[in-house]
């Protein structure tokens, strides 16, 4: 009598283990078990043949989220475009042509408004007092109701508690919020031997010297990395600084890693030899296309 409870009872151990496997089978693809729809309580999963194309009609429009690009993608980047006020650029768009770029870069502490910056201002459940306002040369913005309010060298903060206080003759208790939406009075031009030189638009008053180069894309295999200059326009003074490019971004020296202020020129020369072989490669083509030219005369 015992041996024949033990062998039922091994009997059902067999079969409960035989149709575990079967139970994932049905909920699931092969190879990939999914829980019984029984184990939870009013849990339907969804089988994974069915995800493939759910995540793809979801996010097939979506654009890539980084700054990082395939070095086949690389050659089509396009120059930048103008950013209209407003308009969130932080993430690349795709067009017909490639990838279009225009590269916001994070500064250092905050950003203090000026010309042609875009604020977004909400109050709460007051619509008539809310919008976006741009900045106008006088560094003011003309407000609803109010007329125009002096915002140039503010934060967005500091503007928060501007319109909260004088919003209090017409509002109770005002609650604002100012979100920049377009950062257009500050930027640094990066220029030379890199991958994407041009115009970088900046999210803070400062930016460091390696996040406006890594956004340029790096130099070039004939940058001069150890005589890059930093220029600073004056019409009077102008400030020239030499720095080693190469000791920050390959050595890990940071401290040698300075801040740019709005308006400065980083330029990444050629090396020498380079200079030398574009300076020939020029002084030769004439000649090159002259003999080429009399070669297809003489039907050569």
């Amino acid at each position: 009598m015992e041996r024949t409870k033990r062998l039922v009872g091994l009997w059902l151990a067999v079969m409960w283990l035989l149709a575990t496997p079967l139970a994932y089978a049905k909920n699931g693809d092969q190879g990939n078990a999914a829980p019984v729809s029984g184990s939870v309580i009013g849990y339907q999963p969804i089988p994974n043949s069915s995800l493939p194309q759910a995540s793809g009609a979801q996010y097939a429009s979506v654009a890539p989220a980084t700054g990082a690009v395939a070095p086949t993608q690389m050659q089509q980047i396009q120059p930048m475009q103008q950013i209209q006020p407003g308009t969130d650029t932080s993430i690349p768009t795709r067009s017909r042509s490639g990838y279009d770029y225009a590269v916001w870069l994070v500064g250092q502490g905050p950003y203090t408004l000026g010309r042609d910056d875009v604020l977004s201002i909400e109050v709460r459940n007051q619509p008539e007092f809310s919008g976006s306002f741009v900045v106008g040369p006088d560094g003011s913005i003309q407000y609803n109701y109010i007329g125009d309010i002096p915002v140039l060298g503010m934060t967005k903060y500091e503007v928060q508690q501007v319109l909260e206080k004088m919003l209090e003759k017409y509002i109770r208790v005002p609650q604002v919020t100012v979100t920049i939406v377009g950062y257009n009075s500050k930027a640094v031009y990066v220029i030379g031997e890199v991958n994407r030189p041009g115009k970088y638009l900046m999210r803070g008053d400062t930016i460091k010297l390696r996040e406006a180069i890594v956004a340029a894309g790096l130099p070039t295999r004939t940058a001069a990395l150890w005589r890059t200059h930093i220029v600073k326009p004056d019409i009077d003074n102008p400030v020239d600084r030499k720095i080693n490019l190469k000791k920050i971004l390959y050595k890990g020296r940071l401290h040698d890693d300075i801040n740019l202020y709005p308006g400065e020129i980083v330029v990444v020369p050629s090396t020498v030899l380079h200079s030398i072989d574009n300076f020939l490669s020029d002084l030769l083509n004439p000649i090159t296309r002259s003999a080429t030219a009399a070669a297809i005369g003489a039907g050569i």
